[in-house]
């Protein structure tokens, strides 16, 4: 069981990824917009964050790229979700980092969290 943070401006996506998760045995927490997921990790620091790329306020990208620059947060996995997104725009590459393309099926978003998860307990940074 894990702790997620998942962010995403569409309330059914966010339910749905919520309903997802918990079934899995994960506890969810969940934000509508960039911010205030970036706040939420800040206070309350998830084993994973799943966000959507394009919301208000701030973009997927720019929380991660946020998150990637602070020590406190450089090797949390998170999970991207987007429809256009592309791997070459996550720069510099993070093993840490899963892009998950919309629309996903619950299948990949386990898969994804799974492989952060592992991520997180094999990856040279936190070693």
């Amino acid at each position: 069981m894990a702790t997620i943070i998942a962010a995403d401006d569409d309330p059914d996506l966010r339910a749905i990824v919520a309903s997802i998760l918990r079934r899995a045995g994960h506890v969810v927490q969940l934000e509508e917009d960039g911010a205030a997921a970036l706040a939420r990790v800040r206070e309350n620091r998830p084993d994973v964050l799943i966000i959507d790329n394009q919301m208000p306020r701030m973009t997927g990208l720019e929380v991660r790229n946020v998150l990637r620059a602070d020590p406190r947060t450089a090797d949390l996995p998170i999970v991207l979700a987007s429809g256009s997104l592309r791997a070459e725009e996550l720069d510099p590459p993070n093993p840490l980092d899963y892009l998950v393309p919309k629309p996903f099926t619950s299948g990949h978003l386990l898969e994804a969290v799974e492989l952060a998860l592992l991520g997180a307990v094999f990856n040279p940074v936190r070693n």
